[in-house]
Formats: structure tokens, sequence, C-alpha cells
């Protein structure tokens, strides 16, 4: 019966310590499981982290190599400006020395130039005109902007003479108001901007000779109606030029000298 009971003592015993050594084993295979588990996560993790440090590496070596590039760029242009700047020729600032020039001699005016003067007529802006063989005085106007020469006349009308356009026309003294009634060859026609008119007229063009100042001479001139105008003579350069000079600032420089010239037709 004694060694029954040791028996029955040790095989309790064994039974309570088996016992704990499987509750050991599964205690420790739910750690090692757990652990594994754990271990597993953090190697996911740090996979990712991996990953994500390539793609920024990536992109850090990318936005290097886009800098060096606009580097190398801005040397390039560097470059270029220093080679365009030691080509350029270098100004030299240098102080010379004041020098007295003797002043230049007198010119001489030669007696050609003075005999062209004289014999040209000088006038101003406005001058009295003399129509030959009418002894009509008429207040010139005296431009250089216009070509051409134009006087006041009325009742204009054409006819035909020994196979010639000729051209019938009154002119009327200004003091008076008498009429003169002249019969002229046309010449040809010019075509003249009015004010009374906004488009371009084509009036006839005559011969007719005048004095102002000292100078008598034979002259072309269109005509028209100039009764609104103050001046019933327009000059032009067609009559100026070669014989007379303007001077703007002045008026009434050509007095008339009347001769057996400015007399005739």
């Amino acid at each position: 019966m004694v060694m029954n009971k040791n028996t029955l003592l040790m095989a309790g015993r064994s039974a309570r310590t088996l016992t704990f050594a499987a509750m050991a084993v599964v205690s420790l295979s739910a750690c090692t499981q757990q652990k594994l588990v754990q271990t597993q996560a953090e190697l996911n993790t740090a996979r990712e982290c991996i990953v994500k440090q390539e793609a920024q590496s990536q992109l850090v070596t990318q936005q290097q190599a886009a800098l060096i590039e606009q580097l190398q760029k801005v040397q390039t242009q560097l470059n270029v400006q220093q080679t365009i700047l030691q080509e350029r020729p270098q100004v030299v600032h240098m102080s010379t020395p004041k020098m007295d020039c003797p002043p230049p001699p007198p010119v001489k005016k030669s007696a050609a130039n003075e005999q062209l003067l004289t014999d040209k007529q000088i006038v101003g802006l406005r001058e009295q005109a003399l129509i030959a063989g009418l002894n009509v005085v008429m207040q010139a106007r005296i431009s250089t902007n216009v070509g051409y020469s134009v006087i006041d006349a009325r009742n204009i009308q054409m006819f035909e003479r020994n196979s010639e356009e000729w051209v019938r026309f009154t002119i009327y003294n200004p003091e008076t108001k008498e009429p003169h009634v002249l019969e002229r060859k046309r010449l040809r026609f010019q075509t003249v901007q009015t004010a009374t008119s906004p488009n371009p007229d084509r009036r006839p063009v005559v011969e007719i000779r005048f004095t102002i100042g000292k100078l008598s001479q034979r002259g072309e001139f269109v005509l028209a109606d100039r009764s609104d105008s103050e001046f019933p003579i327009l000059i032009g350069r067609n009559l100026l030029r070669d014989v007379m000079l303007v001077d703007v600032s002045g008026n009434n420089l050509a007095p008339l000298q009347r001769t057996d010239e400015s007399a005739k037709n």
C-alpha cells in the first residue's frame, strides 16, 4: 500500500510537470508566433521606407541634373559675353591740349555773286503788281509754297482763232472797278484747288506781262475768280525762280518803277 501511494504521488508529480511543460511550450509558441508577426510588419514598414527613400533619391538626382544643366547654360552665356567683351575695342579717354586756331580768312564776295544779287528783285510777302498795257495795279501775294501763279479773271470764255484756242476774260481795276477785257492764246490747262470748290478745278493758263519793282517780265498765269481773296494776284514759284528773292520778314519791298516796257501789252 505504501508503494502504491508513492507511485501515485510520483505519477501526479509527473503529470503536473508535463502539464507545466505543455503550458510552457504553448506559451513559448504563442510568443514566438507574435514575435514573427511583429517582425514581418517591421520588415514591411522598412521596405516601404526604403522604396520612399529610393524615390526621393531619384527625384533629388533629377533635380541635381537639371541644376547642373542650367549652370552649364549660364556658364556658356558668360563665356560668350566674356569673349565679346575681350574682342570689343577699348575706349581710351585722352585729354588733348586746347589749341588756338587762327580765325578763318574773310570771304571775298566775287563780282559775279554781287552782280547776281543786284540783278534779282528782292520782294516781301506782299507787293504791288502792275499789269502791262492796262495801267492797273493789283495787290500780289508772294508764295513759295505754290508752283503756279494766279490772276483774278472774270467772264472767262473759250473761243477759236486761226485754228487755235484762245481765251477772253475780264480784269477789273481794284480801285475804280473799271473792267478791262483781254484776249490771250490759251497755253494749257492747270488743275488747281480753290477755296470755293472741294474738288480740284481745271483752269486755263495764259501769258501776261507784269511789273513788280524794277522787274518787268512775261509770265504764265492761271485764270481764276479770286473776288473773295484780298490779293487778286498770287505769285508762285514759276515766276519767282531765278529773278526774285523773297524776304519773308517784310512787305512792299519792291516799289513800282513804271517804264515804257511795262506799258506794253
